[in-house]
């Protein structure tokens, strides 16, 4: 099995590289976020972003991996080609590492990616600019190794990828690195 995962700041590209990698290569899509937002439900909750975050940190609790490890028992072995994101610790990068897999970290501007999540609209991404910032300053570091340190997840990335442009720009540069690696 082929196994990517995909990190990066919010609004940076990691729906976009998904959905690239489903429709033009046929990677199963699996999606932390997803798994996330139906337990935060089971709990009659409401799935917010800072709801998910603190059930991610949770399980993070039990383990440096358990979160990624709870994900992956969902995965059909037998699927020649997955998709995972995102992972926002050293340890989640780790583990895909572990499981045979390569990493992709994509970023932006922080004024472009707040852009981007007003564009979409979604229930997660309606924040001000100022909250916007702030969450992404929580996102990037933490000394708490079961809490999200995005910047250290992105350093640990095997492929680093830059989106301040296209789409088009992004599937070309992400083809080029597929391709270098022989992943596609």
């Amino acid at each position: 099995m082929v196994i990517v995962g995909i990190t990066g700041t919010h609004g940076a590209g990691k729906g976009t590289i998904t959905k690239y990698l489903t429709r033009e290569h046929g990677f199963a899509y699996f999606s932390v976020s997803q798994f996330l937002a139906a337990e935060v439900e089971r709990k009659g909750l409401t799935a917010n972003r800072n709801a998910r975050a603190e059930l991610a940190n949770e399980y993070r609790s039990k383990g440096p991996t358990a979160l990624m490890e709870a994900v992956y028992r969902t995965i059909d072995p037998t699927l020649p080609r997955v998709v995972l994101e995102p992972q926002y610790t050293t340890d989640e990068v780790r583990f895909i590492h572990l499981k045979g897999g390569i990493v992709i970290a994509v970023n932006a501007s922080l004024e472009t990616r707040y852009a981007r999540v007003q564009k979409r609209g979604g229930l997660k991404d309606a924040i001000s600019f100022e909250e916007f910032k702030a969450f992404q300053e929580r996102e990037m570091g933490s000394s708490n190794s079961n809490q999200q340190n995005l910047a250290s997840a992105m350093a640990e990335a095997d492929i680093q990828l830059q989106n301040n442009g296209t789409v088009e720009e992004l599937e070309q540069a992400l083809e080029s690195e597929l391709t270098k690696r022989n992943l596609i």
